[in-house]
């Protein structure tokens, strides 16, 4: 296997990229990673397609200061507006939200009924409808916007876990995902269209508990672990350095990105 000891970048508008950072970091422990939370521009579902392009290329541009060797762009919004875009503009390996997190759905049955909760920007991109069907065109697709998830979740009207949360928060976001969750009373699977949002999958489970949750970030993980294994993983089996950047001050922010272990958090300007 080769080696290349060189960082991987992850980037998201928040602490919604933490849910693909923990995945991968499952599969490659010994990876260095630098993870980029623009929390000044979140959330990014309500963007423009050039705001959308203009931030993808500062966060890009940084990360390739560091020196990466492979940048994971950790939210769907960026993956479906701008992958492309990125592709042609930046001599470096991309792993994304939307093709290499869909790929499963190639193995589902024929007319399962797949639910898809996803951000506003993302929705209006149609990226998956079109991704899904290229992977099987015999299911029975339905996407719905559901905007007010991330303000929720940035602003942790509760934490990381659901028992730390008050009784009043906890009733708020059950509403509020309540009002989402209920199109898809009679579907097979609901994909978390978001990267934030596993942050709620507890409330969906008490909301509905028949559906099958699907959580992109693993089959990210798992596209970026082949990666790795292609272009060369770091040789160092002591413990990693994981360095958080983020691009405004927020303590809840800091206090949920300390839960991850990073080894160091710093504020930038990008």
């Amino acid at each position: 296997m080769p080696i290349d000891n060189r960082p991987i970048g992850i980037f998201d508008s928040g602490i919604g990229g933490l849910t693909v950072l923990r995945q991968i970091k499952k599969l490659l422990p010994n990876e260095d990673i630098i993870y980029v939370a623009d929390n000044k521009n979140s959330p990014f579902g309500d963007k423009s397609v050039d705001e959308i392009l203009n931030i993808n290329d500062r966060i890009i541009s940084f990360l390739l200061d560091k020196n990466v060797k492979l940048i994971v762009i950790a939210c769907n919004t960026s993956s479906s507006l701008a992958l492309e875009y990125d592709q042609d503009k930046f001599n470096i390996e991309f792993v994304d939200m939307l093709i290499d997190g869909l790929w499963f759905t190639k193995d589902l049955k024929a007319n399962s009924k797949v639910g898809v909760m996803a951000t506003m920007a993302t929705v209006r991109s149609n990226s998956y409808p079109r991704i899904i069907s290229s992977y099987n065109k015999n299911l029975q697709l339905k996407q719905i916007a559901s905007p007010k998830l991330v303000p929720i979740i940035e602003e942790c009207l509760f934490d990381l876990t659901l028992d730390q949360q008050n009784v009043d928060n906890k009733n708020k976001v059950r509403n509020i995902v309540s009002d989402y969750i209920q199109t898809f009373t009679d579907y097979d699977y609901l994909i978390l269209g978001c990267s934030h949002y596993p942050y709620i999958t507890n409330y969906i489970k008490q909301i509905n508990p028949k559906i099958n949750i699907v959580d992109p970030s693993y089959f990210v993980a798992l596209k970026a672990k082949e990666t790795i294994d292609r272009i060369g993983s770091n040789e160092n089996t002591q413990k990693n350095n994981t360095i958080f950047y983020y691009t405004k001050e927020n303590s809840i922010l800091l206090k949920n990105a300390e839960i991850f272990g990073f080894t160091s958090l710093m504020l930038t300007i990008l």
